[in-house]
């Protein structure tokens, strides 16, 4: 039986001690903090991000989750940074294509059907989010929010000494059959309208870059924007460490209530104990409504579950992220082996994963990679904090600017974390972010 997901080993001295909030490591470290206080409750890559530019700013960071770093959701994902990622997952027809997936053991999407009740009003939304008008509105959100993606990675990753986790060797994409790439056109049309480069891949180029890949039929294209990381969980855990290394205080608990005092919050967390901050970052990923609805607040934010399959000595190779646009399966090159990753299925938080869905990640993979095995298995299973609108909530909460949000980055976490950890900075320090946030408020729900 494959393994599950692997336990996490400490990779530096913040790593090994990760120390409680009463302990002044602002002195320890040298860094004399002396802008807002700051809690961050999320410990994911958007989290991360937040506390490492909050501490750099200045503010003095005290950063919560009930699990280590990068455990969660950030641990398993693909590895991409895609800046070229800017069009919703609600597109015009997409609702009609829904049936076929669902009735199709190893299509992209699964809905376990006693569910379907809880998930329809969802669906209902989703719907809404993919007429014609809506789309170029939430396109142009994504690009706005996406312009400085590999500026603001370069920053963190130069300040927290991690370049060496990120691979610039762009990506391949497949499309099964020509029709399928035509049902796409109108994407790479607003591409090129964008500046957000692709070109076609001649087979001979792509034999060349990725022998083990098998086009038949197809069509491939070549995406040189994009970029991938060996370690997304190892990344994340260095945000969190260079953070501390700053002088950000860690506290591994759950957070239990919080309350509004008139120059910001107080956040009482598992053990009783009682925090105060001028600002509190919600970067809570699919679980930010447990306190959002303290303050009479919900957002429409599901749990799309992803899955993946790890071979840690894997049969073939692949030298950057390979893709199947027409089987929603990716396969990317990590430090601990090939990762093929994908699907959507929708179900309740505390449902059981269903590791089916990762077996059947592989065996779609082998349609375009029919080598794909090996030895040392090992599956996962996270939960996506997606919107129905594919646009992440970002900024403050409606009468109360104490509280930043930043959760509901849904596929895109790694690729936005950074740029969000920027944004919220800036709004902690009551400085113009620098983009629009309007369409992110979490008031257009």
């Amino acid at each position: 039986m494959p393994a599950r997901k692997r336990p996490w080993t400490p990779r530096s001295r913040c790593s090994n001690a990760w120390w409680p909030v009463s302990t002044g490591l602002a002195e320890r470290a040298g860094q004399q903090a002396t802008g807002p206080r700051c809690i961050v409750v999320g410990a994911g890559t958007v989290g991360a991000s937040c506390a490492w530019f909050l501490q750099r700013r200045g503010a003095q960071v005290t950063l919560i989750d009930s699990q280590l770093p990068g455990q969660a959701t950030s641990f398993g994902n693909a590895g991409c940074i895609s800046k070229t990622s800017v069009f919703p997952f609600s597109q015009p027809g997409v609702i009609r294509k829904l049936p076929g997936w669902l009735l199709d053991p190893h299509g992209p999407v699964r809905i376990r059907w006693s569910q379907l009740p809880w998930v329809a009003p969802w669906l209902y939304r989703f719907w809404r989010a993919g007429s014609v008008r809506r789309v170029e509105e939430i396109v142009a959100a994504l690009v706005a929010l996406m312009e400085h993606t590999v500026r603001d990675f370069d920053d963190i990753l130069a300040g927290t000494a991690s370049e060496a986790l990120r691979q610039a060797r762009g990506m391949v994409l497949l499309y099964d059959r020509p029709g399928d790439f035509r049902a796409d056109a109108w994407k790479y049309r607003e591409r090129d309208r964008l500046g957000l480069s692709w070109r076609p891949l001649p087979r001979e180029e792509l034999a060349e870059l990725e022998p083990c890949i098998r086009l038949g039929d197809g069509v491939a294209l070549f995406e040189p924007l994009w970029q991938h990381v060996t370690d997304p969980g190892g990344l994340t855990r260095r945000f969190a460490d260079a953070a501390v290394e700053r002088g950000a205080s860690w506290v591994q608990d759950r957070v239990r209530a919080v309350a509004l005092r008139p120059s910001g919050v107080t956040v009482t967390i598992g053990g009783g104990q009682v925090l105060e901050a001028e600002r509190l970052v919600l970067a809570t990923g699919v679980w930010s409504n447990q306190l959002l609805g303290q303050f009479g607040l919900r957002a429409p934010l599901l749990a799309k579950r992803g899955y993946h399959t790890m071979f840690a000595d894997p049969a073939i190779a692949v030298s950057r992220p390979v893709m199947s646009a027409s089987r929603h399966v990716l396969l990317t090159p990590m430090t601990s082996g090939l990762r093929v990753s994908g699907t959507a299925e929708f179900a309740r938080l505390d449902a059981r994963p269903d590791y089916a869905r990762a077996r059947a990640l592989v065996a779609s993979a082998r349609h375009f990679a029919p080598g794909l095995g090996g030895s040392g298995i090992s599956e996962w299973m996270g939960q996506r904090p997606m919107l129905p609108d594919s646009l992440p909530v970002l900024g403050p909460v409606p009468r109360h600017p104490q509280i930043l949000c930043a959760f509901g980055h849904g596929h895109y976490g790694l690729t936005q974390g950074p740029t969000t950890g920027r944004i919220i900075a800036s709004l902690a320090f009551d400085e113009d972010p620098g983009i629009d946030l309007a369409p992110f408020a979490i008031t257009r729900f």
